[in-house]
């Protein structure tokens, strides 16, 4: 498993790549947001993620479909982004530490682990990039990159919005007394 620092692997991404990782999250939920509202009070929370992953997908096609750098591959069914040698990218929704929400399948947990996978280059680090609701569920409170290990997460980074300054600030939460 390739172990590297949240530093290292943010400043990995080019500023247009971290414009994009915020765009796609954003304009995915906003894209589901315009359902009309009959279908939004009949959706739970997994279809409204289901939803908004085939808006996320499309979008990162989209941006990434053609870039120089930036390569699709679908593993066993698990849609991925290589991006150079350095970093693979799965989208998801998350909570505020970073984690997926879903039931884990064994390709997630492959996945996080590491394991070497068919058409993933076993040095590029595994993260996963996502959106983190608010409350209502209704606005995007932030986009995120992780870095899984297992069942636990390394760290969580939050997209900073071009123009404020540095463009990722860590948001891992320490474990406190109750999480031990």
């Amino acid at each position: 498993m390739t172990h590297r620092s949240l530093d290292a692997v943010m400043s990995g991404f080019d500023e247009a790549l971290l414009d994009d990782f915020d765009q796609i999250c954003r304009l995915a939920h906003a894209k589901y947001r315009q359902y009309h509202a009959w279908a939004l009070v009949e959706h739970d929370g997994r279809a409204a993620a289901a939803c908004t992953y085939a808006h996320m997908y499309e979008e990162a096609m989209r941006r990434w479909g053609d870039r120089s750098g930036v390569k699709p591959v679908d593993v066993r069914g698990r849609k991925v982004w290589v991006v150079g040698d350095h970093a693979v990218i799965r989208i998801k929704k998350m909570d505020e530490d970073g984690r997926s929400r879903n039931y884990p399948t064994k390709q997630d947990k492959e996945y996080d682990l590491g394991v070497p996978l068919p058409g993933l280059p076993q040095p590029a680090v595994r993260v996963t990039v996502g959106y983190l609701l608010d409350p209502t569920a209704t606005q995007v409170e932030r986009v995120q990159v992780s870095r899984p290990l297992g069942k636990s997460i390394n760290w969580c980074a939050a997209i900073v919005p071009a123009g404020r300054g540095k463009r990722w600030v860590e948001v891992t939460r320490q474990a406190g007394i109750g999480d031990i």
